[in-house]
């Protein structure tokens, strides 16, 4: 079962990418792909925890999550390269998935939630490095160990 997919937020993101440069009309072929990676962002945040605490899946791409541990990609990179755009229930391991659907999945939105808290981080117009997953991990560690408190 998908978690969640870059094209389900692609319209937003390219939305968002016109108005902030002005662009009506066709858009070339790698300002169609820089608009992925906006929409994938999000995305790629938190897969890049998953994979930093090796948390991903066994059908996971061993590959790809080296070179994201090794920051040669980001997240949001692995995601379009190695899932096809999509994130889903088989990229996390069982041990964190009751995790994931209440942080990431909820209908209280707290990982979206905690995006908001970071001063510099906008949806559908950050594309991260490492400052914006650095300012983002704290908070999804402590999600995740309130999580195992409970």
């Amino acid at each position: 079962m998908a978690i969640d997919r870059f094209d389900w937020h692609y319209d937003s993101a390219a939305k968002a990418y016109r108005e902030r440069n002005n662009i009506t009309g066709e858009l070339t072929e790698e300002q169609a792909d820089e608009i992925c990676l906006y929409a994938a962002d999000h995305i790629g945040l938190f897969l890049r925890w998953v994979i930093e605490n090796n948390f991903e899946g066994k059908e996971s791409d061993p590959e790809g999550c080296e070179r994201v541990r090794a920051g040669e990609i980001t997240g949001a990179q692995y995601l379009m390269e190695y899932c096809d755009g999509k994130f889903w229930d088989v990229d996390i391991s069982d041990e964190i998935r009751a995790f994931v659907e209440w942080y990431y999945e909820s209908d209280d939105n707290l990982y979206f939630k905690d995006l908001g808290k970071l001063s510099d981080y906008k949806i559908y117009e950050t594309i991260s490095k490492d400052a914006e997953f650095n300012a983002i991990k704290p908070l999804i560690d402590k999600a995740y160990k309130d999580f195992k408190n409970k």
